[in-house]
């Protein structure tokens, strides 16, 4: 609490003891009125009766009415004086806040000035970074362009793999990052899980879900879950996605997307989709194509509801043997259906020669004769 604050109670204290002492003034200046009017009937009858006796007791009576109307005006005058003091003290507490409230005016714009100043040492600041940053983009776009030669044999098996895709369950790695605990990742989670649980290939469909993923975990899950479709759900700008840094504070860490692209085409059996659940991350999608043939992206920024929405119904699509295609159609038709806005925002690109129309992550391996 501040000495303004402080000084403001005090105040309301004193009025609040004044407005009492007035009010026992009141009460006082009434009974010693009632106490002088009384004397005064008792010295008039005294004076009009003519039994003696009757005189003497009014005379009496009349001088013990004036003995407590003389009371009472002690009273009074005690209360004066304690209303005085009172009267006092609240000049002295409003002398006290108007020095308080000015030191903390000037405490606030010395404050002000700081922060002021600080604003413009951390725009410098950042200023610099992003100087760095475009210096390390540079390198890494070199570093992508050695990668692109290194991966195009690669790819073109990948490509060939998605013309025949494998009797096998699809594994899907499903990263999730909210350091600031602002996106509904879980309820997404949960939703996509009970819509593939409800699909026509459940059986074939593996989900492994990442919670709070750092970038650790996912070469972790790369080399060890090998999936074939990498999701992530969180926060990302057309450069960036935001994976979470590991600390019991939960802050977030930055992963240029050409990094994230190098980390899944370093593997063996890189993945043949990317799903980015984030905002604007269709901005920057085609560098995946140097590791993996297709990729989706939101063109804008997503809502938490539009973003659940879209996860749930292409995954259930995918899962019911759609192509990816019409996985992604399917989804946006839900999307609109639903009355959301985001309904145009998923985006896929692919590499040449790949038609997502015609692609298909699930199949089923049940023999013709056994259907």
């Amino acid at each position: 609490m501040g000495k303004s604050d402080d000084a403001r109670r005090k105040l309301a204290e004193l009025a609040k003891k004044r407005a009492a002492v007035e009010a026992d003034i009141s009460k006082a200046e009434k009974r010693k009125g009632g106490k002088d009017a009384e004397a005064a009937s008792k010295a008039a009858r005294a004076a009009s009766t003519k039994s003696d006796s009757s005189r003497r007791m009014y005379l009496r009576q009349a001088e013990t009415a004036r003995n407590a109307a003389a009371s009472e005006q002690k009273k009074l005058a005690a209360l004066a004086s304690k209303r005085a003091d009172l009267s006092k003290q609240e000049a002295t507490v409003n002398r006290d806040l108007n020095t308080a409230i000015q030191r903390e005016n000037a405490s606030a714009a010395r404050q002000a000035d700081k922060d002021r100043r600080d604003a413009e040492t951390a725009r410098r600041a950042n200023e610099r970074q992003r100087q760095q940053d475009r210096l390390e983009q540079q390198r890494h776009q070199a570093a992508v362009a050695n990668q692109l030669a290194r991966t195009e044999g690669r790819l073109g098996a990948q490509i060939a793999a998605l013309r025949e895709p494998k009797a096998e369950p699809l594994r899907i790695l499903y990263g999730t990052a909210t350091p600031d605990g602002d996106l509904r990742v879980n309820q997404e989670i949960r939703r996509v899980e009970a819509a593939v649980r409800s699909a026509v290939h459940r059986d074939q469909v593996l989900i492994q879900h990442a919670p709070d993923i750092t970038s650790g975990d996912l070469l972790d899950y790369v080399t060890s879950f090998r999936p074939h479709v990498v999701h992530f759900s969180g926060h990302a700008n057309a450069d960036e996605l935001f994976f979470d840094d590991g600390s019991l504070e939960g802050a977030h860490r930055s992963l240029p997307i050409s990094t994230f692209m190098e980390a899944l085409s370093a593997a063996d059996e890189p993945p043949q989709l990317v799903v980015l659940n984030a905002c604007e991350s269709a901005e920057n999608l085609q560098p995946l194509l140097a590791g993996v043939p297709i990729a989706i992206g939101m063109k804008a920024s997503v809502g938490d509801a539009d973003a659940i929405t879209f996860a749930t119904r292409f995954y259930r699509a995918v899962a019911d043997g759609q192509s990816v295609q019409g996985a992604l159609a399917l989804a946006s038709a839900d999307m609109k259906m639903n009355g959301l806005d985001d309904y145009d925002l998923p985006t896929i690109v692919t590499a040449d020669d790949i038609n997502p129309a015609s692609v298909r992550l699930v199949v089923n391996d049940t023999p013709e004769s056994e259907r």
